[in-house]
């Protein structure tokens, strides 16, 4: 195998058991919410905390990698999520559960800024597209199979048993993704960067300068990285409350959109030969802001896999489309701090909709998380709609 397949093999394991990890405990909150009689606002704080953690540790970690070997920070996030999930074993109530999952937040942040980076490096000068849809692909199959499995799993046996069966998935990739990359180069997994030391003040104004040349695509990851954890966390809850579907079927339910989600990211280089990435993400937001809204009132099981189907083609398009942009207007030395400073954003959005998403829940009901979602990204289409014909990212002076 060619080294820069190594890489992509290597990044997309660990991605796609990073991702499965965290859709595990996602998809368990019916269980965690009953078993440990949480409200929707303490789910939102345990959800929404969680992926403030996810956001500061991406941001610290992703500037920390550049210059070092991102190898070693992407085994050492695996070797930490397995601990994290053996750990969630041993939850007994809310502040245990908090604990935990913020422990597992910290230790799944160690890929994103650093996996997606290497990926933006070693195929910045070719197949960029076709990368990038292959990790996020990738991903996506572990989170469809962590899905489709747990609930039915757990329904046979106990809760723990998801968790740490993805533990020892964890510890088995480590061992994989090491055999893989053992032989490379070093120089293919350290670039050297500038050894000056920079102050807070110039640290900050150099992140300034990078979120100016993305503007645009700012609410953007936002909006992205509030599907994800909206439709994962919020969506077993609506099913729960407002069907008499059986967790197993919610599970399947929501495989499906994570299982279109993953075809759709594997095949994002070939439909990116067809479709301009900006037609793409406007059609994408389009589709998702009003099948969000649609959410609010659907109970009919043909129809919420009918939505659920399309949900998974618009969301995951967004993913690669997001990160292609941001790569090509990023210098390899400083990938991990540029994709550090872009999950801040994704994070951010989602810790900002699950947290009030949970509060507004107990407020007025379970479906305010998707009419959220749905007007954000309506009013997200009408901004890119009026800047289509300006470069959606550009190049740092």
């Amino acid at each position: 195998m060619k080294q820069q397949g190594k890489i992509l093999s290597s990044v997309s394991l660990v991605h796609a058991i990073t991702d499965g990890s965290t859709a595990v405990i996602s998809i368990l909150f019916p269980i965690f919410k009953e078993l440990f009689k949480l409200s929707y606002t303490q789910v939102g704080i345990i959800t929404g905390g969680g992926l403030f953690i996810t956001l500061v540790a991406q941001l610290a970690l992703g500037r920390l990698a550049d210059g070092k070997n991102v190898n070693t920070f992407l085994l050492t996030g695996l070797l930490f999520t397995s601990v994290s999930l053996v750990l969630l074993g041993f939850s007994t109530g809310f502040a245990t559960l908090l604990c935990f999952i913020f422990f597992m937040r910290f230790a799944t942040s160690f890929f994103h800024p650093i996996g997606i980076g290497w990926i933006s490096r070693t195929y910045k000068k070719g197949r960029l597209d076709w990368a990038m849809g292959i990790q996020s692909g990738a991903a996506d199959l572990g989170a469809f199979l962590a899905i489709l499995t747990t609930l039915s799993i757990t329904h046979l046996t106990n809760w723990t048993v998801p968790l740490y069966g993805w533990a020892g998935l964890c510890i088995l990739g480590l061992v994989c993704s090491g055999a893989l990359t053992s032989r490379l180069p070093k120089e293919l997994m350290i670039v050297p960067k500038e050894s000056k030391k920079h102050s807070f003040k110039e640290l900050a104004r150099d992140a300034m300068d990078r979120m100016n040349t993305i503007r645009l695509l700012i609410p953007a990851f936002m909006i992205s990285g509030a599907s994800w954890g909206v439709i994962i966390t919020y969506f077993p809850l609506l099913l729960t409350e407002r069907t008499t579907l059986s967790l197993p079927v919610i599970g399947v339910l929501v495989a499906l959109w994570a299982g279109i989600g993953s075809i759709t990211s594997l095949s994002y280089g070939r439909i990116r030969i067809h479709i301009r990435r900006k037609k793409l993400l406007v059609a994408s937001y389009i589709t998702i802001g009003v099948l969000s809204v649609s959410l609010v009132f659907l109970t009919h099981i043909i129809l919420l896999t009918i939505a659920m189907i399309l949900l998974g083609i618009a969301v995951f398009l967004t993913y690669p489309a997001l990160f292609s942009f941001v790569s090509e207007v990023t210098h390899e030395s400083v990938e991990g701090w540029t994709f550090g400073l872009t999950f801040t954003f994704q994070t951010g959005g989602g810790t900002i909709l699950l947290f009030f998403g949970g509060v507004l829940s107990d407020l007025f009901g379970i479906w305010m998380p998707f009419a959220l979602l749905g007007v954000l990204s309506l009013l997200l289409c009408l901004i890119l709609l009026a800047y289509y014909q300006k470069p959606f990212a550009q190049t740092k002076s």
